[in-house]
């Protein structure tokens, strides 16, 4: 394959990436370099207000100021990737929560000489996660819920299950839920086919 036909098969993948992803440029010491557009409607900056800042910029203080975050940048400073959920400060001070991974460059000699961060907004689906999980939360506070296996036999049963039915979850875990039914009912054909 020619080199032309190379570069140009790269130019066209990072357009493509570009189009679709977050991404900012750091140097080793965590200065901005550059970011796309993409990247600056999410954390809600323009180029010129982030060029020459340290990517603290978009952590909480008591993070920027800590060992892991110091020990993030040594990390990159080793060659080292990073990659997973974070969650970084839009301008407006509000929570963005991003997927991305931190990506250092290595120049010929195979010494990082600057980090690329490829990002997806995933702010929407872990605020609506969250509000799951407060409804499921306001649910087990309010209502008596028990989990079964498909078979039948007990994995959990919350506080207020428990106080309503008298049992303790070490008496009922394990078991089947027929010890809570009478013996006509639970050897019956009806019995068996509710758990069918």
């Amino acid at each position: 394959m020619s080199t032309s036909k190379n570069t140009d098969q790269n130019n066209a993948l990072v357009a493509a990436i570009q189009k679709s992803q977050s991404i900012i440029e750091f140097n080793m010491d965590g200065t901005i370099i550059t970011a796309n557009e993409s990247f600056l409607n999410l954390m809600g900056y323009s180029l010129s207000e982030l060029q020459g800042k340290h990517h603290r910029i978009f952590c909480s203080k008591d993070y920027s100021e800590s060992a892991e975050y110091q020990a993030f940048w040594d990390k990159m400073n080793q060659g080292e990737f990073d990659t997973g959920e974070y969650v970084r400060l839009g301008k407006n001070g509000d929570a963005v929560y991003i997927q991305a991974s931190y990506n250092p460059i290595l120049d010929k000699d195979g010494q990082p000489y600057k980090v690329i961060k490829i990002a997806s907004d995933v702010t929407t689906l872990k605020l609506e996660t969250a509000e799951a999980q407060g409804k499921v939360t306001a649910i087990e506070l309010s209502q008596g819920t028990i989990e079964f296996d498909m078979d039948g036999t007990i994995i959990r049963a919350n506080e207020s299950f428990l106080d309503i039915i008298g049992y303790s979850l070490d008496e009922v875990k394990g078991k089947h839920h027929r010890m809570f039914c009478d013996d006509t009912y639970s050897e019956s054909a009806e019995y068996a086919d509710f758990w069918a």
